[in-house]
């Protein structure tokens, strides 16, 4: 009985192993769901448009909440981000994505003006864009789309450091979604 209950579980490991990856050990699937995203699909300058609507925060949390029905504009859109640094990520089976913006709009005081991660079996992907003018993150959530390296998505909320000790500490509803758009070049 007891070598029966281990053959099983030999069987059942074996079975699961089959499934959680493929031969060439690049891509991880879950439960039979696979984008076959590589850490060089993400890898070039990325361009990012955003809706043209003009949303006020609400729902604010954290330190300033005096930030409620401020409006957020996005003039400061599209924006390019020359060579995004595309990581690993520690804890799950995705891909952190970093940039500094290039060109014109570049905020010097901001180092990090893009960050965000995309899950590699599913390609769904949050990112945050920063915003110069209204000095705020628009938090986004899209799916990223192989065959022409686009992600898009909507921004819901966004994230504010109110104290400018570098850290995010006020997070607020936007009162409209904004579409959002990036592809890589």
């Amino acid at each position: 009985m007891r070598m029966k209950c281990l053959a099983h579980a030999i069987v059942l490991l074996v079975a699961v192993s089959a499934v959680a990856c493929t031969d060439n050990n690049t891509t991880v699937v879950n439960q039979g769901l696979d984008c076959f995203l590589i850490r060089n699909d993400l890898v070039g300058s990325w361009t990012v448009t955003l809706g043209s609507l003009t949303p006020s925060l609400q729902n604010c949390t954290g330190i300033d909440l005096t930030r409620n029905n401020t409006l957020a504009g996005t003039n400061d859109f599209p924006a390019t981000y020359g060579s995004m640094d595309v990581f690993g990520s520690d804890g799950s089976t995705s891909f952190k994505l970093q940039a500094d913006r290039s060109g014109p709009g570049d905020d010097a005081s901001q180092p990090v003006e893009f960050t965000g991660s995309v899950q590699a079996d599913s390609c769904l992907a949050i990112v945050r864009v920063w915003d110069q003018t209204d000095a705020l993150y628009f938090q986004c959530i899209g799916t990223f789309t192989l065959s022409n390296q686009t992600l898009s998505g909507a921004c819901d909320s966004a994230e504010i450091d109110s104290d400018a000790n570098g850290q995010l500490d006020t997070s607020c509803s936007l009162s409209n979604v904004l579409s959002f758009d990036a592809s890589i070049n």
